[in-house]
């Protein structure tokens, strides 16, 4: 049972985390910019370099928003892997919710692992190839 939530929560903050450095990174700039169109067409002509939308400023290392939104970005542009580590994780998730037949865990595993398709599913869109292109810079 503690396994299983382990899962849950490792999945959750891995989701958490490439959410942020993707699109949290985006809605950033785009609410630094002023460009509500960026949204939908990310890139450097709009939205200037990514690190530039970092709150209180990227070259700190002292700054703990540089450090979490570094590492979040870094699991958004590994979108094979992270993805792939979601979904594992997912399936073990969903294993041991079947074992100790919870269902509520076993419908947010599912729930999850759905998410995480449809994640890879937009990065490999001509869109998701914008932005990882823009994120990359």
């Amino acid at each position: 049972m503690i396994k299983t939530r382990l899962l849950g929560v490792a999945q959750f903050l891995l989701l958490t985390l490439y959410l942020l450095g993707g699109f949290g990174v985006l809605a950033l700039a785009v609410v630094r910019n002023g460009d509500w169109g960026a949204l939908l067409e990310p890139g450097l002509d709009r939205l200037g370099d990514p690190k530039d939308s970092i709150p209180l400023g990227w070259d700190s290392a002292t700054n703990p928003f540089a450090w979490l939104f570094g590492i979040a970005r870094v699991t958004a542009l590994l979108v094979i892997p992270v993805v792939t580590l979601g979904v594992l994780l997912g399936g073990f998730a969903v294993v041991a919710a079947h074992r100790d037949g919870d269902g509520s865990r076993l419908r947010r595993a599912l729930l999850a692992i759905g998410v995480w398709l449809v994640l890879a599913a937009v990065a490999f869109t001509p869109y998701g190839g914008r932005l990882h292109t823009w994120l990359a810079d």
